[in-house]
């Protein structure tokens, strides 16, 4: 696990997260609440973020910046995206998965519910 102050979108840094020798699978969980809010708002580290999306704290966190900044990372082998409580949302979560070229499902783990997605 790895934290993000309780925003649903997390930029890492250099030395992070710290992933076991050994392991031939990371998750990165990405919350889709974060989907149509600032960056600034919605991301842990934005500055970070922009960096890796060439975007500004001010743009909103869009399916394509997201996946920008996944792709940079290089980090995730499969995504999950939590918190798609809502038609719109779990959309926008399969505009994201249509831009990675990693495995993706999304629903919300609150309800109980995943949906695979493209990837």
């Amino acid at each position: 696990a790895d934290g993000s102050r309780g925003l649903p979108l997390k930029a890492h840094a250099p030395w992070e997260p710290v992933v076991p020798a050994g392991s031939s699978q990371t998750i990165l969980v990405v919350g889709a609440s974060g989907f149509g809010r600032p960056v600034r708002e919605a991301a842990h580290r934005p500055e970070r973020f922009c960096e890796l999306a060439g975007c500004a704290p001010g743009d909103v966190a869009a399916p394509e910046l997201v996946a920008c900044v996944i792709a940079a990372e290089g980090l995730a082998t499969r995504v999950l995206v939590n918190q798609a409580d809502t038609d719109e949302l779990l959309a926008r979560a399969r505009e994201l998965a249509r831009r990675l070229d990693v495995p993706a499902v999304a629903g919300s783990l609150r309800a109980g519910r995943l949906v695979e997605l493209c990837g």
